[in-house]
């Protein structure tokens, strides 16, 4: 394990449920012991906040932790281009046995923006529950 890895497990950046969260997403699988529910604070469609609560080895603590640095201030739209091969990158590179932590935030990221939408069509005011 990196220097970087280490001292993102570490930290654990971001690493909390968001009671006030605009929306949700899940990413990982639970079944297998890496997942991560991550919540989105939008205003405008730019993400103010985000934080996420993960269940996983050092190295899904790590990605998810550098991955809400990663989009936090961007536009939905320009987060939802961060791949996890960008988070691996940031992280100084990951094994290959863990690469799949890293597809998890993106993963997540591409859930909760499709729960943002459908709750922005499917509400009568057009507010996100």
């Amino acid at each position: 394990m990196n220097e970087i890895i280490k001292e993102y497990f570490q930290k654990q950046t971001n690493l909390e449920v968001m009671p006030d969260a605009t929306v949700l997403g899940k990413g990982g699988d639970p079944g297998c012991g890496d997942y991560i529910e991550l919540y989105l604070k939008l205003e405008n469609d730019t993400i103010i906040k985000a934080t996420a609560m993960v269940a996983g080895c050092p190295y899904a603590i790590a990605t998810t932790s550098a991955f809400t640095e990663m989009i936090t201030g961007k536009s939905l739209d320009d987060a939802m281009m961060i791949t996890g091969d960008q988070v691996a990158e940031r992280l100084g590179g990951l094994p290959e046995e863990k690469v799949h932590c890293s597809l998890m935030g993106p993963e997540a990221l591409r859930n909760a923006a499709h729960n943002y939408i459908m709750a922005r069509i499917c509400t009568p005011t057009g507010g996100v529950v």
